[in-house]
């Protein structure tokens, strides 16, 4: 079974190279560096994993239209396959919309804005000297003066229903939000469906990932308390409400905005009841996380890329049970 590792930004470039190293040797499938504003950047850490580790492929994700033009982009996706070719995965997303406006930038018009983003980039990785004039885009005759050494394959990252279909229509994958219950998840999965047959593919051809936020202890408390962290800086997203609600549990989405907008997390805490954190989550003994999991690929997850919570240590645990569920 594939198994990804997805670093989340909040620790240190060094602790994330030492788990990086660690999950190249146990035979993982790919780590997965998100890019969220304020954080680790990750086209730069990216390169730093892809420097420490030998045969373990590595995506920046997202790429956001909203932040990163589609040249400067290229040109880093090309840089890093240059330097590690055949390991790099592009992972073009819109971002976190409340993050993107907390910095200034906007995100108008997201189906669109990624439809002609991801036709962009593909154009200039594949040596095309690109003339394109769409509603978002302008780009005049731009031809990269490398490119990789094979296709890069591109994975969406989407949570809503039209995104999702998007994702399934022109990407090689689809890249799910971490904190996706189940039950959405096998919505998720419809909905791609629908996109990849509108594409002229088959269903199966698209590749469903997904982050799944993971917290090993042996300490259910910790366990649940790391990963309410985590979920309460995402689920502050009004585009979590569907997910929250087929996940059978209640978050006050409002409420919980204005405690991370104050980086208030032990008050943002406090809108993360346990019950959300098993629906949306994993956490306890690496037995019990093994077997939470096994509910998300059930759901339709053909990449369970777990996000680890905690400590260094309990970090550490996270991707030595994913060890067990690899082989």
């Amino acid at each position: 079974m594939r198994v990804g590792l997805c670093f989340d930004g909040f620790y240190s470039i060094q602790e994330m190279i030492e788990l990086a190293q660690l999950a190249d040797d146990i035979g993982m499938d790919s780590i997965w560096m998100s890019d969220h504003l304020c954080f680790r950047d990750s086209f730069t850490t990216a390169m730093a994993l892809l420097a420490s580790t030998n045969k373990i492929k590595v995506a920046a994700a997202p790429a956001s239209p909203y932040s990163r033009n589609p040249m400067i982009t290229a040109m880093a996706i090309a840089t890093m396959d240059e330097f590690a070719p055949g390991r790099v995965i592009g992972s073009p997303g819109t971002g976190n919309a409340a993050a993107l406006k907390e910095a200034g930038m906007e995100s108008p018009h997201p189906l669109q804005t990624m439809r002609e983003y991801v036709e962009i980039l593909r154009g200039y990785l594949q040596g095309d000297t690109v003339n394109f004039h769409g509603k978002m885009f302008h780009i005049n005759g731009a031809k990269m003066g490398f490119i990789p050494s094979t296709p890069i394959k591109m994975y969406i990252t989407a949570v809503r229903s039209r995104m999702l279909q998007l994702g399934g229509e022109i990407g090689d994958g689809v890249l799910l939000s971490a904190g996706c219950a189940p039950g959405y998840i096998r919505k998720c999965a419809d909905d791609i469906a629908v996109g990849a047959i509108k594409g002229g593919k088959s269903a199966e051809s698209v590749d469903v990932a997904g982050f799944v936020t993971a917290a090993v202890s042996d300490s259910a408390k910790e366990a649940i308390d790391a990963n309410k962290h985590f979920l309460a800086y995402i689920f502050r997203n009004v585009h979590h409400a569907e997910n929250i609600r087929l996940g059978g549990g209640k978050v006050d989405q409002e409420g919980l905005a204005a405690a991370v907008a104050k980086r208030d997390w032990e008050a943002a805490k406090k809108f993360i009841s346990d019950e959300v954190v098993f629906a949306h989550s994993v956490a306890g003994t690496p037995g019990d996380c093994a077997k939470q999991l096994e509910a998300f690929t059930k759901g339709g997850l053909e990449l369970p890329i777990v996000l680890p919570t905690g400590t260094q240590d309990a970090r550490k645990r996270v991707v030595r049970m994913a060890r067990e569920i690899v082989g």
